[in-house]
C-alpha cells in the first residue's frame, strides 16, 4: 500500500530541488574563451549568451573569428553541463531516493 503522505512530502521536496535550480541555473555566469583569449563568452546555466568579447585583432581573419567564436561557446557549454550535474549531485543528496523505492515495495 502506498504512503500518500510520504509521496507527497518526496514531491514537495522534488519540485523544491526543480525551482532551486531554475534560479542557479539563471544566475550562472559561465566563461569560455579561445585563441589565447581572442574571443571570450559569457552564458547563463540555460545556455544562453549574455555576453561575447572580441579581441580586435580576432577580427582581422573572418574565418578565424568564426572558428573561435565557436570554440568558445563549447568551451563555455561544456562547462555549464559540468556545473549542472555538479549541482544535480549535490540537490539529490538532500532526497532520500530509497524512499521512492520503499514506496513501491509497501
Amino acid at each position: 500500500m502506498f504512503d500518500m503522505n510520504q509521496i507527497q512530502q518526496l514531491m514537495g521536496q522534488a519540485q523544491q530541488a526543480q525551482q532551486q535550480m531554475k534560479e542557479r541555473l539563471a544566475k550562472m555566469a559561465i566563461q569560455g574563451s579561445a585563441g589565447g583569449s581572442a574571443v571570450q563568452v559569457v552564458v547563463n546555466g540555460n545556455k544562453e549568451v549574455t555576453k561575447i568579447t572580441i579581441n580586435p585583432t580576432a577580427m582581422e581573419d573572418p574565418e578565424y573569428l568564426a572558428d573561435m567564436i565557436l570554440a568558445a561557446l563549447n568551451s563555455a557549454y561544456a562547462e555549464v553541463d559540468n556545473q549542472v550535474k555538479d549541482s544535480l549531485s549535490g540537490m539529490l543528496g538532500g532526497i532520500d531516493m530509497s524512499q521512492i523505492a520503499n514506496l513501491f515495495r509497501q
